[in-house]
């Protein structure tokens, strides 16, 4: 009944949507990103305003009106949106996940504490016999496992090693060829994806480490017992 009542609390909040409209941006950055680049490789950033739109479509198109190479440029930009949204999207999904189980893990700790019980609408209840100590642990051992698990944390841990694998070229670049690093159109995105993915594990980062901290104050359980 206490689980159930906390499972009800934490699916009334309202999530934010802050992370969501972040990949959505990341998405269309990376899907525009080839053709701002073409249009900086070909035309001085101060002669783009004497220039008309046709012919600043044409150069960041890179074709003259062939139909066929407009179809697959326009294809491809739809297609790396698409997959790009589709991985942020999953990485928006975990980081929800995480902020549920957060909630999970603070209203846990709130029902030892009459005041902040009170606060969040839960039940209150002291460790002070054996039986309320029992089920203290099965109720923390219970919340633990709630939601999704296997899956989101297959998608933290592809967004780590994708992370490594993109900063491990980038410095490998830097050593390369420093000089002409920004020169290069890939360079860019790998410095997109590495500046977007790190701010992901981040937040990961944030939420795991404050979700163990609440399920693991032992100093609750060991003053109450003393």
């Amino acid at each position: 009944e206490i689980s159930g009542m906390i499972m009800n609390r934490v699916n009334s909040y309202i999530p934010g949507i802050g992370y969501q409209i972040f990949g959505n941006v990341i998405s269309l950055i990376l899907g525009l990103m080839p053709f701002v680049f073409r249009l900086s490789q070909a035309k001085d950033l101060e002669q783009l305003a004497t220039h008309s739109a046709t012919e600043l479509c044409i150069t960041a198109f890179g074709s003259n009106g062939d139909i066929w190479v407009l179809s697959m440029v326009i294809i491809s930009f739809l297609v790396r949106v698409s997959l790009v949204w589709i991985f942020f999207f999953l990485l928006c999904v975990a980081e929800r996940t995480y902020k549920q189980r957060l909630l999970f893990a603070k209203l846990f700790g709130h029902l030892t504490s009459a005041r902040r019980a009170r606060k969040s609408e839960v039940p209150h209840f002291r460790l002070k016999k054996v039986q309320n100590i029992k089920m203290w642990l099965s109720l923390r051992s219970y919340l633990k496992r709630r939601g999704p698990q296997r899956s989101v944390d297959v998608i933290v841990s592809s967004a780590f090693l994708l992370t490594i694998s993109v900063v491990f070229i980038c410095c490998a670049q830097l050593l390369h060829m420093h000089e002409i690093f920004l020169d290069c159109h890939y360079n860019w995105e790998l410095v997109i994806w590495c500046i977007s993915l790190t701010l992901f594990l981040l937040r990961f980062v944030t939420l795991g480490s404050e979700t163990s901290k609440k399920y693991s104050n032992t100093s609750i359980l060991l003053t109450e017992q003393v």
